[in-house]
């Protein structure tokens, strides 16, 4: 439909400007094939835009808002087609003026109008956090440095260089055609340097080398290398070039994309032992993304070639280790295998993930059923992805059948979070999710087979804001198990390498990720803990579960948000005080909105017991303690044992959290302009003792005040309920110092007068 005069002025006088930014990324990677949370979201933004509050209705019967709120009800209750929405989305991906993204937007209300409204019971899916991806510029110096700050708190204590056995386990080139690729590449050596290798080693001349080295020895090599850059792109930035290895089908779209990204490269014009840190950082940014996009991918190979200095590495979830650096002038036989061993590797080598089978355009996996038989299912979305490298790297699926697939790496010193859930039934829990299959995939020590590791690197000028956790210092090891022998070795080609079982991968994205702010979605590491072991074990496993549902950052309304909340707690106070459990994670992602009927009657579960403990058990002797950063309790971020107390203050940390932070993406701010700068935002960027300080001060009821100051108007009725809350968990000791202690006594006393000042707000809604 046209727009009139009267909307064309609403437009022109509240202009979106970039209100869709954070978005225009997102949906630039699935502008064909939209996916349904990039569509709640896009909606939610324009629902909390100014225009809409302005803008009358087509039919006349209030405003856009409020239709959009309906369409948006209609797509996250599965009664809207997608492909409605994909004019929608180009332009905004164009970035086209405002009149045509709202005359799109009113062509939609119109064609949905007719629709059934979504029946208020409608079955939920299981959806993760929306990743927030800054719509800043590369150069946004801020940003990266806070990517780069969280990504080195990850690495620098698991970092391994110069490991023994890394050559013959990864770049053996055994079959004929990689021993003749390697025989005619090695002719452009003339025994002292490479041929034509470029005096001066700008980008652009190392990659015409590179290339042409390419071009004349590598053709029938499955990969190919690809630059991020032009070649009249290369004079405008010197001393950096991003070089990526792919399948040449991927270059066909036109744009990279980190899901098809192979090996990252980075080539630097000089060597600078001065500088490893920082571009360590700048490659390991990039393999971050490349897990974020490919989450069931077993490792990542990555290079840095700094003039005619090279170092080979290798990212998994348990860190980065590599082959030591060298000088492909001086070695040129290293140099050749690498080359020729990038371009050929199969998926196994690859560190793709084998595991989950493609078939008709769908991705099954395959159990083992307790009576024998094998047990197919069919992944469909994928919902729940961690933006970190050393992690346990949780991924969630929907199935077809309606259960969620879940893949992580959970620390073999933990009880597998199968047996956690099994005991919960056991022991009669309500609330907590059923196992329908399990499958472990592979180990973090298997990958590792026959490697050597020195002691850990120690990075030089550690300017960091982050405490520096207690390092393993362990003298060098074996890597077949926990225990692990010394050896300097690195360039033994005796031995052949030994082949591994490795992943295929899929999902999603590229190049604005690297400046990514912290959120919700991007699970900080836990915090280190002594042990004697040089790197973490992690096993990789794949976990079925029933019932499915939404996290709670998915909530529509207020009410399903307290509702969900609180039966979360109770599930909590079943799984403590039945179960004998404690779950020690809670946050955003763990908390599910989910049907009553198919889940005990609760509107709200828990999920995800990778972290759980049995009470009253020994220490597990994992490297790390459990939480997720923004909603970990102070005493646990001053490293006291984790207590039942500490799960319900992360209870309402989340709880604050989706009030000061989530509701707005959800639509809930109307007109009223979002704070640019949450208080919260001090929860997550910061070192573990000062986040702690800052959680302790703004548990004042000052504190407190000034947060719920940015809680959109809607949530001002949840106000009291904060305040309430706050009271129960931090009372005031006889010297009117807030306690932050667990009290002595029936647990009760807590869980009780919390879970019924929720009922109390809930039945006023």
């Amino acid at each position: 439909m046209a727009l009139t005069e009267e909307q064309t002025k609403i437009i022109s006088e509240r202009p979106l400007k970039n209100s869709l930014d954070h978005l225009r990324d997102k949906l630039r990677d699935n502008v064909d094939n939209p996916l349904e949370e990039d569509i709640a979201l896009l909606l939610g933004a324009l629902v909390g835009s100014p225009a809409a509050f302005s803008l009358p209705s087509p039919d006349g019967n209030g405003n856009v808002a409020g239709k959009l709120f309906s369409v948006l009800q209609h797509v996250r209750g599965d009664v809207a087609r997608l492909d409605e929405f994909l004019p929608l989305v180009r332009h905004v991906v164009d970035k086209s003026a405002d009149t045509d993204i709202w005359e799109t937007t009113f062509n939609i209300i119109n064609t949905l109008s007719d629709l059934a409204p979504p029946p208020s019971n409608i079955a939920p899916t299981f959806r993760g956090t929306p990743v927030k991806t800054s719509s800043s510029r590369l150069a946004d110096s801020e940003t990266r440095d806070i990517v780069e700050r969280e990504l080195f708190e990850e690495i620098k204590n698991c970092t391994f260089r110069n490991v023994g056995g890394f050559w013959d386990k990864f770049f053996n080139c055994w079959r004929e055609e990689q021993k003749a690729m390697l025989k005619g590449i090695l002719r452009a050596h003339d025994g002292e340097r490479w041929t034509d290798f470029p005096t001066i080693t700008d980008e652009k001349p190392v990659w015409d080398w590179l290339r042409s080295l390419e071009e004349r020895f590598l053709g029938d090599a499955p990969l190919k290398f690809h630059t991020t850059r032009t070649a009249n792109q290369f004079n405008d930035r010197k001393g950096q070039l991003d070089l990526f290895l792919q399948k040449p089908a991927a270059e066909a779209t036109g744009t990279f994309l980190y899901k098809h990204v192979l090996v990252v490269g980075e080539q630097k014009k000089r060597y600078d032992t001065g500088r490893f840190k920082a571009d360590f950082l700048q490659l390991t940014r990039h393999v971050r993304s490349v897990f974020a996009d490919q989450p069931t991918r077993q490792f990542v190979h990555a290079f840095s070639l700094c003039a005619s200095k090279m170092e080979l590495w290798i990212f998994d979830r348990s860190g980065a280790y590599s082959s030591g650096i060298f000088d492909i002038h001086d070695e040129p036989n290293k140099f050749a295998r690498a080359l020729v061993s990038y371009t050929t590797m199969d998926d196994d080598m690859m560190g793709l993930d084998t595991f989950v089978k493609r078939q008709d355009r769908h991705r099954y996996v395959t159990f083992d059923s307790i009576s024998g038989k094998e047990t197919t299912i069919r992944l469909d979305k994928a919902m729940v992805r961690q933006k970190a490298i050393v992690c346990r790297g949780t991924t969630c699926y929907e199935t077809q059948n309606g259960h969620v697939a879940k893949f992580s790496w959970a620390s073999d010193k933990r009880k597998p979070e199968v047996e956690q859930l099994r005991l919960a039934e056991a022991r009669g829990v309500k609330g907590v999710a059923r196992v329908v299959a399990h499958r472990q995939i592979t180990t973090i020590a298997d990958i590792r087979e026959g490697l050597q590791f020195p002691a850990a690197h120690r990075f030089r000028s550690e300017n960091v804001h982050f405490d520096d956790p207690p390092s393993a210092t362990a003298t060098a090891t074996t890597s077949t198990s926990s225990k692990r022998k010394s050896s300097s070795d690195l360039t033994s080609n005796d031995a052949s390498g030994s082949k591994r079982r490795r992943s295929r991968s899929q999902k999603s994205k590229l190049a604005t990720e690297l400046n990514e702010e912290l959120s919700i979605g991007k699970t900080k590491p836990s915090l280190y803990a002594p042990s004697e072991d040089l790197w973490e074990n992690r096993v990789f496993t794949c976990l079925v579960i029933s019932p499915a549902g939404r996290v709670i950052s998915q909530f529509i309304t207020v009410k399903e948000l307290l509702e969900s909340e609180r039966d979360a707690i109770k599930v909590h106070q079943s799984l403590y005080l039945e179960g004998k459990i404690l779950h020690r994670d809670i946050s955003s992602n763990n908390i599910i909105i989910t049907k009553p009927e198919k889940a005990d009657g609760f509107k709200g579960m828990l999920i995800d017991l990778d972290l759980a403990k049995e009470v009253d058990g020994g220490p597990s002797g994992a490297r790390h303690q459990t939480g997720t950063m923004q909603f970990m309790a102070v005493e646990v971020l001053h490293k006291i044992d984790h207590t039942y107390r500490h799960d319900l203050e992360s209870f309402f940390y989340v709880l604050l959290w989706m009030c000061a932070r989530q509701a707005w993406s959800n639509g809930f701010g109307g007109e009223e302009e979002r704070p640019k700068e949450s208080l919260l935002r001090r929860w997550e960027i910061r070192s573990f003792r000062e986040i702690a300080y800052n959680k302790e001060g703004d548990m004042t009821v000052n504190g407190l005040e000034r947060i719920m100051g940015e809680f959109p108007k809607s949530l001002d009725i949840v106000k009291p309920l904060c305040l309430r809350i706050r009271k129960i968990l931090f009372p005031l000791d006889k010297d009117d110092r807030m306690n932050l202690g667990t009290p002595a006594g029936d647990p009760n006393q807590l869980y009780k007068p919390i879970i019924a000042a929720y009922d109390e707000v809930i039945s006023n809604l």
